[in-house]
This record gives structure tokens, C-alpha cells and sequence, in this order.
């Protein structure tokens, strides 16, 4: 379902002013793969797939037990289990998508602009994940001073006091420590299908300022003394030059299949690229 709308506010002799808003949500369903259980649209540890009775698309790979309730399976000493195959971790697909579009002038003074926004789905930045192993990241750069005795992914007791780097976590059965044991060995983590990548699923919501863009135009009244010249407008661009997410240190946007059916899943992709732009378009 799409809506696209269009409406002129101010059409004069010097002022000018439009806007057009796009709009729209496409939900789908895979309903039938004839018996196989899933087909990979792009490769990977964690993939994009076609998925019986998931919407087209969803994010796939190795993740924690859950019981029928959707809470997690802990082993003795309150972390989380890894499945033994891969699992359903997100759909990539947004609730919906809209853009707008403005157009101001005054004289020979023009001013653009282009916005969209994108609401919902999931997004798997596997970079992260990887680079946590490193001790790299944001999160595992965070020191914790712990008020009580805790029990790391190794079983082992850090006892109150000690000054850690790492997470305090609660996953249902009480306060347990995220600190290298959970990042570098454990499944917090790191390469491979030995991962809880459910941890791993960001909000891919986003809103960008596509373009923005100001243009001058000299006219002829200026060079009278050249009959064949008409006029030269002189314009300053930028585009993607704000990118508003939730997802640390990469546009939830990016994809490294490309362009195709998978989405939702980066490795080590380049994002897209921040320009700005000067042009002079010159008539005859």
C-alpha cells in the first residue's frame, strides 16, 4: 500500500513553495518452500532466508533457548543456552517507509530538501558482534565497580568490590557478570555458528537528511554585454549528511548482499557515503 501526495502552498511572482509526501507499508508472508525449511537469500554465519510462515527475508542463525513462554533457557549458572541450529532472530522488514519532499524559492533563490524516514524491523550488525570479541567495542569498553558477588560465563565468582570491565545482565535468574568469558570465549561474542546472534538485533529505524541543496541564478540582466549567454546557477549540496539511528557505529541501512531480496545483515560493509557537493551549471 503506497500514498503518494503533492500540493503547490505558494505559487507567485517571487515566492514559491511545494511539498509531496510518499508513504508506504508492504507486509508479505512465505506461505509455501515445498517441504525445505529454508532458502538462503545471502550467505553467512547469519543470513537472510525464505522462511514458511515468516515474512520474505527474515534474519536467521544460531541463537538462546527459549521456552513456550519466550523466556530464556538458563543453564546453572543463569546464562543463556545456545539452540543447536539456527533460529528465527528478526524480520528486516519495516513497518513502513515515507518520505518528504520540500521546494522553496524566492527571486532567483532556491532551497530543497529531502527527508525520509524509516519505522521499525531488525537489523544484525555482525561487525559488532565480532569486534566484541576484540574488546573493541563501546560496550565491552564499559567499567563496572560490583556491588556484590557475581558469577561470570566461566562459573567463576568476582567477588564486590572489584573494579571489571564489562555488563551486569540479568537474563531471569538473577544478576550475572558479561565480562571477557562472555565476550571473547563465550557466545557473546566473536566468528562462527557458536554464537547467540539474538543478541545481536538492533531497531533499524533511521532518519535521513537524503539531500539538502541551495541554488543562486545570475541571469543575463547581468551580462548584457553577451547576447548569447543565459545563466549560471551556482548550487551547494549535501547528501546523507545526517543519519539519525539507534544501531553503534553503522547504518542500519547498509547491506552486504546488495542489492536483491536479503536484507538486515552486515559484515564488514562499507556505509553508504557523506558528500557535499558545489556545482556551477553554466547556459547558452
Amino acid at each position: 500500500f503506497e500514498v503518494d501526495l503533492g500540493y503547490t502552498f505558494v505559487e507567485g511572482k517571487d515566492w514559491n513553495f511545494n511539498a509531496a509526501l510518499n508513504w508506504s507499508t508492504n507486509e508479505n508472508l512465505v506461505t509455501n518452500l515445498a517441504g525445505t525449511q529454508y532458502i538462503e537469500l545471502g550467505g553467512g554465519e547469519v543470513f537472510s532466508a525464505a522462511v514458511q510462515g515468516q515474512p520474505l527475508g527474515v534474519i536467521v542463525g544460531t541463537g538462546s533457548q527459549t521456552d513456550e513462554n519466550g523466556k530464556f533457557i538458563l543453564n546453572e549458572n543463569g546464562f543463556p543456552i545456545l539452540t543447536s541450529s539456527p533460529i528465527v532472530l528478526g524480520d528486516p522488514n519495516p513497518d513502513w517507509r515515507g518520505g518528504l519532499i520540500l521546494n522553496l524559492s524566492w527571486k532567483k533563490l532556491r532551497l530543497g530538501a529531502v527527508i525520509e524516514h524509516s519505522q521499525g524491523g531488525s537489523f544484525n550488525p555482525r561487525t559488532l558482534h565480532v569486534l566484541n570479541r576484540f574488546g573493541t567495542t563501546t560496550e565491552t569498553a564499559n567499567l563496572v565497580t560490583l556491588d556484590q558477588n557475581l558469577v561470570n560465563y566461566d562459573g567463576d565468582v568476582i567477588l564486590a568490590g572489584t573494579t571489571v570491565r564489562g555488563n551486569i545482565k540479568n537474563f531471569g535468574a538473577g544478576p550475572v557478570l558479561l565480562d571477557e568469558s562472555w565476550y571473547r570465549t563465550g557466545i557473546g561474542g566473536g566468528l562462527g555458528s557458536n554464537q547467540a546472534y539474538n543478541f545481536n538485533i538492533y531497531d533499524a529505524t533511521f532518519t535521513k537528511f537524503r539531500e539538502l541543496s541551495l541554488s543562486y541564478t545570475i541571469d543575463r540582466d547581468l551580462f548584457r554585454g553577451n547576447p548569447g549567454f543565459q545563466s549560471i546557477t551556482l548550487t551547494a549540496s549535501a547528501r546523507n549528511f545526517i543519519n539519525i539511528n539507534d544501531v553503534p557505529g553503522i547504518d542500519p541501512e547498509v547491506n552486504q548482499n546488495g542489492v536483491g531480496q536479503a536484507l538486515g545483515v552486515e559484515y564488514f560493509t562499507n556505509p553508504q557515503t557523506r558528500s557535499f557537493l558545489f556545482s556551477a551549471l553554466v547556459n547558452f
